[in-house]
């Protein structure tokens, strides 16, 4: 699949880890992934790690804001999604429901963010590009390749991204249920199903080769495995991981065309 140059708006175009322990986090994914690290100075103090596969761009990572930990908000993979105009969203998102989080701020010259909490409680991210638009390598293997959120309320988060993002939804069955599947003009854009166990969020798969030998291979590096591998029918065979700081994430085997 060719380098991304963009992301047309309403797509999710980054996945970001904030952990309790970054060097012992990039450890462990460089290892499971096969990713390259490059480590960059952010001003005021702190590193940021964008993980690459042959130099190009796959997602990003960094150690946990004090706050967030002083709060006990665990260790977790943030989801960004690709939008014009953050000011404006975050406003739409607001008068829909959503509490902004975190108010649009620059990012140097990078692009401009904000951070909601939908109205079923799931925070997602708002990406406004500047000379970052996002992932160069998405939908390959060790990549990232779908968001799915998990909510105690889907018919209210439903209203909820179709009012703001414009997608549009199809309903499937599942064997828990209903899954709808989120649809930005052509293109699928995420997944959402309804689950009372847990608390509402969004979930991050990376595409792999073989899900059972990467589960295997996670846990062999101090990860656990939550869920899988599974048969998702039609679609491959997925798992449910946490990394060794407790960030949950998901890989998926697609099905391969003979």
């Amino acid at each position: 699949m060719p380098t991304k140059t963009g992301y047309a708006p309403g797509t999710f175009c980054w996945v970001e880890l904030a952990t309790s322990d970054a060097k012992g986090a990039n450890d462990f994914y460089t290892k499971l992934f096969g990713w390259d690290v490059e480590d960059s100075d952010v001003p005021g103090g702190g590193v940021y790690s964008t993980f690459r596969i042959n130099g190009q761009s796959v997602c990003g990572g960094n150690q946990q804001q004090e706050e967030e930990a002083k709060a006990g908000i665990p260790s977790h993979w943030n989801s960004y999604i690709s939008v014009e105009d953050v000011d404006q969203t975050a406003k739409a998102a607001e008068a829909a429901g959503a509490t902004v989080v975190a108010p649009p701020f620059d990012v140097m010259e990078l692009g401009r963010m904000a951070v909601l909490s939908d109205p079923t409680n799931a925070f997602v991210c708002l990406w406004q590009p500047g000379i970052h638009f996002g992932a160069q390598i998405v939908t390959e293997d060790n990549a990232f390749s779908w968001n799915e959120l998990s909510t105690k309320d889907s018919a209210r988060a439903k209203e909820f991204y179709t009012e703001v993002f414009g997608w549009d939804t199809t309903e499937m069955d599942a064997p828990n249920g209903t899954y709808t599947m989120f649809k930005n003009g052509d293109d699928w854009a995420a997944g959402m199903m309804q689950m009372q166990d847990v608390p509402s969020h969004w979930l991050v798969y990376f595409q792999v080769a073989d899900a059972a030998t990467t589960a295997a291979k996670a846990k062999e590096l101090g990860g656990q495995v939550m869920m899988g591998p599974d048969k998702a029918g039609g679609v491959g065979t997925i798992a449910v991981l946490l990394d060794p700081q407790g960030a949950a994430f998901g890989v998926i085997q697609p099905e391969r065309q003979p």
